[in-house]
């Protein structure tokens, strides 16, 4: 058993979490091997197993060292934290190590064990580094009594500061080939996608690292804003095929992480530029509201009807009638399609027979907007209030009240509701007592659009405005201005926001700094009606009866990023 000793205690520590902790003295000197912003981020890198692992001279107890020691390349940061095994085997020479299946979507870890040398044999291509630091020496000690001495914090920024003149100046060694297989790729999971490239180069055993389909996965999974829609399994072909394991492993084809990050790499640099675009017609008067998933497009319209379309064929596949009035607002899930109308009802449609199921009424003006989940419907009308429904029964639960003006709309996120009105507050709900829990302030003109995810609000108005607002503390973070007339649309995801506007144009914006990164100016030539996105399309409809798919995928089969 290894120890670190401090003046208030002795942690005991594995050979693992020691490796780490050289790790991030070995890597500064990647310098000799590639360029210095790689060597930065292997650096970080190490920094943070260490940061993270029992021996770490930079100990959660003790205050971290101060960049302004260190040139401004060397100040070390990365998102990612880490856990290793904390208490070694009992008997060092069948040490194990685990090898991590990382993902960022909160699955639980896979591990298998995989037998190491001893802990002197690993540590050796690092040994020639220690022995520069005899006062400081992090080696390992040659008994459970003889343990490192554990440096203070001027020490540690003398440390720093002799570290970073070897990496100019001392020996050159390729640490991460000197490791085991599953160490090795597991630092590169934390590499960024640039710099994993640049690895590939530096020799034929690195290229062997940057080429494990897992360092891609978490490399992939890491970008929050990028989603993938992964294939289900083809059903088996033949008698008695559907239990056997072998069908299971043809049937499950391992993905190809690395091509996909390239693929969806290339696609969100086509946001910059002009999509290429595509109009449906079929509607006979103003289409007012639309969703599409991977392989449709549903609309609704002025003419009364809602429309299905195919979103690769860009035909219509059915049409639904069942409103007296225009079709104003509708929202779908795999089970069910709920719609709102001018003649004050809601219907809920069978997704799969396409037949309504139930018509539910309580309004006494137009619904302008809904939204449901497994639990409520949720609507809102000119008439002033916002009712919530059973999904299940259609029973009328409560109606909630307080705008003084027409509620254009509404979105639900977990239990609580919020509603945009004509007399320019937006109001917070708890959709199970009806109690209105906050009021939003700040647009001076009415509102028409809004949409939740549950930490932020993104809202647009007739001030020709939209914000951003902080659920938690009430507070606008940002107006983006750039809309010359009501701002009657807007989606946001994956840090962007797609506005539609009656000025004709649909706008793309980025999200964290408010920045205008594409106008879509000629498409529609009457007002916008409704916008959605994903990340290889935009949807916008218009009065003009037509229907623009903007397509960013080029050639592309951007199928799995939808």
């Amino acid at each position: 058993m290894w120890a670190c000793h401090s003046p208030h205690r002795t942690k005991h520590i594995s050979p693992t979490a020691h490796i780490a902790n050289i790790t991030l003295h070995s890597a500064q000197h990647l310098f000799f091997f590639t360029s210095h912003h790689f060597t930065e981020s292997i650096t970080s890198i190490a920094f943070g197993i260490a940061h993270h692992s029992p021996l770490s001279l930079f100990s959660s107890s003790s205050p971290s060292p101060s960049p302004l020691s260190l040139p401004p390349s060397s100040q070390f940061s990365h998102p990612h934290s880490l856990s290793l095994m904390t208490s070694p085997p009992p008997n060092n020479s069948h040490l194990t190590t685990t090898k991590s299946s990382h993902s960022h979507t909160g699955d639980a870890q896979q591990h298998s064990a995989v037998p190491l040398t001893t802990p002197n044999e690993l540590l050796a291509p690092v040994h020639t580094l220690c022995t520069h630091l005899a006062d400081l020496s992090l080696q390992p000690s040659s008994s459970a009594t003889d343990v490192p001495y554990y440096p203070t914090h001027d020490e540690k920024l003398m440390l720093f500061n002799q570290h970073y003149d070897l990496m100019l100046n001392g020996p050159r060694i390729d640490f991460l080939s000197k490791l085991p297989y599953e160490i090795a790729t597991y630092i590169l999971h934390f590499v960024d996608m640039h710099n994993l490239a640049k690895v590939a180069l530096i020799s034929r055993t690195w290229n062997q690292f940057a080429r494990d389909n897992e360092v891609w996965k978490s490399i992939f999974l890491y970008q929050k804003q990028w989603k993938i829609r992964i294939p289900q399994p083809r059903p088996p072909h033949g008698p008695g095929s559907a239990n056997t394991l072998e069908s299971k492993q043809v049937q499950c084809k391992p993905l190809n992480w690395k091509m996909l990050c390239y693929d969806r790499k290339q696609l969100e640099e086509r946001w910059k530029t002009m999509p290429s675009k595509k109009r449906l017609l079929g509607h006979s008067d103003s289409v007012y509201c639309v969703q599409f998933d991977h392989s449709k497009i549903v609309t609704g319209s002025r003419d009364h009807t809602i429309k299905f379309w195919d979103l690769h064929t860009l035909t219509c596949t059915h049409t639904l009638r069942g409103h007296s009035l225009s079709v104003l607002c509708l929202q779908f899930n795999d089970k069910a399609v709920v719609s709102g109308s001018s003649d004050t009802t809601i219907i809920v449609w069978d997704m799969e027979t396409r037949q309504p199921i139930r018509r539910l009424q309580g309004h006494t003006a137009g619904v302008l907007d809904v939204c449901f989940d497994d639990q409520y419907i949720i609507s809102c009308s000119k008439d002033t209030t916002i009712k919530v429904w059973d999904f299940t029964t259609g029973a009328l639960m409560r109606t909630m009240t307080g705008h003084c003006g027409p509620v254009n709309a509404v979105q639900l996120h977990n239990g609580n509701v919020v509603s945009a009105s004509g007399d320019c507050v937006i109001k917070l709900w708890d959709a199970r007592t009806g109690h209105c829990l906050h009021d939003f302030k700040g647009h001076d003109r009415g509102l028409a659009c809004i949409q939740f995810d549950g930490t932020t609000i993104v809202s647009g108005s007739n001030d020709k405005t939209i914000r951003i607002w902080d659920v938690a503390t009430g507070r606008c973070l940002q107006v983006l201005t750039g809309h010359t007339d009501l701002v009657r649309t807007l989606h946001f995801e994956q840090n962007k926001i797609v506005s539609g506007s009656y000025d004709h144009t649909v706008k793309v914006w980025d999200m964290t700094t408010g920045q205008l990164l594409l106008d879509l100016p000629n498409g529609h030539s009457s007002w916008v009606f409704d916008v959605q996105f994903s990340s290889s399309r935009i949807i916008s409809t218009s009065q003009d009866r037509s229907i623009i798919v903007w397509d960013f995928s080029g050639d592309q089969d951007m199928r799995p990023f939808d």
